[in-house]
């Protein structure tokens, strides 16, 4: 008997995540054509900062299959921020089974799943810097945040414990002083605050910007309100009115998403017309065509510019093998482009803007 429960005991925590019931009954009530459930004017209304930086992004449903696809989606919006469609299944795909539900983004394979699908990311140090780490920890999101990278930001919520524990025969943390100390992941996607953005230091009535995703909203919490509590599960005292997440008291874990490899082109970033939920091929859906629009920044009126589009990881980023090629001379600085030519929901699509070589005199 005792052997049966240490194995159902192994078997519920290593799947923690989402780890959260209301997440899912967000999913499962969105899926069922219910309104979206009411949130605090405090948490889903935008304070008022003399300076911000939020990226242009769409919030949303993840998953609920396997373990829920919440680092899959994140990393899915983050790189939307930075111009490229990528599947949650695609996210998956790309990595190695670490815990929990076959590739489940966690922790030790979430490098692999970034470097596999060409995104270039910088991971706060959560195994060398000293603790306990929320200073350290808001202060590389802010700084990150500030320059237009989007954060994925493995967090608690209140009541969850971690993703699978330590003396379970598969978990992959047994061997790592913070055992995986986090229960979602969220993407984090602005930064506010009444002190210039080049001042990297956090200040407590500075804003984050992030999705919880399970709804279409999103949502502000102050930097004072994201430290937690953890004993024998976690407590968010700040949190409330519809956003749960905080940060462990002692471990942050966070990973900044700067663009692709190999770098190059300008700042762009991408939004799809069918942005709330991806269809869910994992549970049967069939996927869909959807319509992107690019939004090009940073370009020299005058100036003849390149749009390339790449259908696949392994092509991408390599000019003589593009999906299409759209060449255009700016008119102002911005630049939107709806692509005519529709994308397939389960795949990858990524673009980029280079100056046109061949215009250059």
């Amino acid at each position: 008997m005792l052997r049966i429960a240490w194995i159902f005991a192994a078997l519920t925590i290593a799947g923690a995540l989402p780890g959260d019931e209301a997440t899912m009954q967000a999913i499962r009530a969105f899926k069922a054509g219910e309104p979206e459930a009411p949130c605090s004017i405090g948490v889903c209304a935008k304070p008022t900062k003399k300076y911000e930086r939020i990226l242009n992004t769409q919030a949303g449903y993840q998953w609920g299959d396997a373990g829920g696809y919440c680092g899959s989606w994140s990393i899915q919006r983050a790189a939307m921020a930075k111009g490229a469609w990528i599947s949650q299944q695609q996210v998956r795909d790309r990595t190695f089974h670490a815990s929990g539900n076959d590739n489940e983004i966690l922790e030790p394979n979430i490098g692999t799943a970034l470097t596999n699908l060409k995104i270039k990311a910088v991971a706060f140090d959560v195994n060398n810097t000293a603790t306990p780490q929320t200073d350290a920890g808001r202060r590389f999101m802010k700084k990150h945040l500030a320059v237009g990278n989007p954060l994925v930001q493995m967090i608690m919520l209140p009541g969850d414990g971690y993703p699978c524990p330590s003396w379970s025969p598969d978990c992959a943390y047994k061997d790592l002083p913070h055992k995986g100390a986090y229960s979602h992941i969220e993407p984090i996607v602005g930064i506010m605050s009444d002190k210039p953005l080049t001042d990297e230091d956090f200040y407590d009535d500075d804003y984050i910007v992030h999705y919880d995703d399970a709804g279409t909203r999103a949502l502000y919490r102050s930097m004072s309100s994201l430290p937690g509590s953890y004993d024998s599960e976690s407590h968010c005292p700040g949190a409330g009115g519809g956003s749960s997440m905080c940060l462990h008291p002692k471990w942050v874990f966070s990973w900044a998403i700067q663009g692709f490899e190999p770098s190059g082109g300008l700042p762009l970033s991408l939004t799809v017309d069918q942005w709330e939920q991806e269809p869910d091929t994992r549970s049967g859906e069939s996927p869909t065509g959807l319509t992107g629009t690019v939004t090009i920044e940073g370009l020299e009126p005058g100036q003849v510019y390149v749009l390339y589009r790449w259908d696949s990881v392994e092509s991408a980023f390599d000019y003589t093998h593009a999906h299409s090629v759209n060449r255009f001379t700016a008119s102002e600085a911005t630049e939107v482009y709806t692509d005519p030519e529709t994308f397939s929901s389960d795949g990858t699509t990524y673009y980029r803007c280079i100056v046109d070589s061949t215009a250059l005199v």
